[in-house]
């Protein structure tokens, strides 16, 4: 897990101190890690799985933030004051994660610039996180959507910016739900991408084939 955002920078000294105080959990699919509304009292980085980061509006609709893979840090709002959870993290693969109690992760931050750093950093990408979804669903129509929904999701699992023939493991069902779109749209919209040379793939993967021209589809090249 030296990959993981959470231990960048750290000497081997200080992420041995890290990984000695987790405790290895595990969650079947469906099984929540942490629930919106809840105290955040929990870090994890994924080890194994898929966890689904989502948020429930006041008329009882699910907002998918994101999807979260191997080394991905998550839960780490209550890390860095007192808060309680603004989504629920459920496992939509079986899960096994590394987890640390806040109270002791905050004992180590405290004397921990780096760490302190990357809990900081992962905080402020979640939030960031939320006002992009927020954003994009109230102002950009469906298909560019779709098309920085991609490009981020490289982003976020790659941790670099998107290149031709790269693969996400993303359904189209998981396209939708990134996306507050319905299924068939997104099927329409991905066969004619597919069609016209701009993506590939398998079942439950998507291949990159031309950045460029889904930058321009996003709206952001």
């Amino acid at each position: 897990m030296s990959t993981s955002p959470l231990f960048a920078g750290l000497s081997p000294q200080d992420r041995d101190a890290l990984e000695r105080r987790a405790s290895l959990r595990k969650f079947a699919i469906g099984e929540t890690l942490f629930a919106q509304g809840e105290t955040g009292d929990e870090l994890f980085v994924i080890t194994k799985g898929r966890v689904k980061v989502w948020r429930a509006s006041e008329d009882g609709s699910a907002l998918t933030l994101t999807l979260l893979g191997r080394g991905q840090p998550i839960g780490t709002l209550g890390a860095a004051e007192d808060r309680r959870n603004h989504a629920t993290a459920t496992a939509v693969t079986p899960v096994e994660a590394l987890c640390w109690p806040v109270e002791g992760l905050r004992q180590l931050m405290e004397h921990n610039p780096v760490l302190t750093a990357n809990v900081l950093r992962t905080v402020t990408n979640y939030a960031e996180q939320l006002i992009e979804r927020l954003e994009e669903v109230a102002s950009v129509p469906v298909e560019p959507r779709i098309a920085r929904t991609l490009l981020r999701m490289k982003r976020r699992i790659y941790g670099e910016a998107a290149a031709d023939g790269c693969e996400l493991p993303l359904s189209r069902q998981d396209l939708a739900e990134l996306t507050s779109a319905t299924l068939p749209t997104v099927s329409r919209i991905m066969s004619r991408w597919r069609g016209d040379k701009l993506i590939a793939g398998t079942r439950g993967r998507v291949k990159l084939l031309d950045t460029k021209a889904l930058k321009r589809i996003a709206g952001l090249g």
